[in-house]
Parts: C-alpha cells; sequence; structure tokens
C-alpha cells in the first residue's frame, strides 16, 4: 500500500485512476492546481504522486518541482504519446495505460522506495 498524490484537471480521468489506485489497496489524494499540491504535501507524505497528463507541460514542471522541495516523493507523469514525454519525473506512463502499466510503475518504484 502506497500514499499517492494524483494531479490533473480532467476530473473523468481522475476518478477513473482514484478508483484504479484505491482498489489496489492504495490511499489515495487528489489535487488539481500548484496550491492544492502545496497543501497536500505540507500535510502528508506521499510515497508516489502521479501528475497527470491534462496539466500544461510548463505546470508539470512547477508542480514536480514543489514535490522534489517538499514530499521527496518519487514522480510518475502520465503523457500523451503524440506529446512526447517530459523528463521531470522518475517514470512516465502513456496517459492510454493507467490500468495495469501504472500499477506496476506504481509497485516498482514503492518497491526501491522501501529497499533503499
Amino acid at each position: 500500500m502506497a500514499n499517492i498524490l494524483c494531479i490533473g484537471m480532467n476530473e473523468a480521468a481522475m476518478q477513473e485512476r482514484n478508483s484504479i489506485l484505491r482498489h489496489a489497496g492504495h490511499v489515495v489524494s487528489q489535487a488539481k492546481d500548484v496550491r492544492q499540491v502545496e497543501s497536500a504535501c505540507s500535510g502528508i507524505q506521499f510515497d508516489v504522486v502521479i501528475i497527470g497528463h491534462s496539466l500544461p507541460a510548463q505546470e508539470k514542471v512547477r508542480v514536480a518541482d514543489i514535490v522534489r522541495r517538499c514530499c521527496r516523493a518519487k514522480i510518475v507523469e502520465l503523457h500523451d504519446r503524440e506529446a512526447g514525454e517530459l523528463q521531470v519525473a522518475d517514470a512516465q506512463v502513456a496517459a492510454t495505460d493507467i490500468g495495469r502499466s501504472l500499477l506496476n510503475t506504481v509497485e516498482r518504484l514503492t518497491s526501491k522506495r522501501r529497499s533503499a
């Protein structure tokens, strides 16, 4: 079980992602903007932060900077295959692969953290 913060602007995508993660036994919090990310990181120690594909590229960079400074969590970036990948994350997952691929990525990142 991991504490996960999901960040995004697309409510339907966020609900689907959160449901998949909760069903797998993870504790999931949600944020929609930089202010909410700062607030969430000040109150909970997250293992993984998932940055949704709906955020603009510069917003993803700002969020990743806050996470690195405040949360020290592993970052997973969801991306559109057409838009390419940003180098702000510990892992990238295509937004179309949020099922098993996302769960495997979260497990890999949290198992590395536990063994470190």
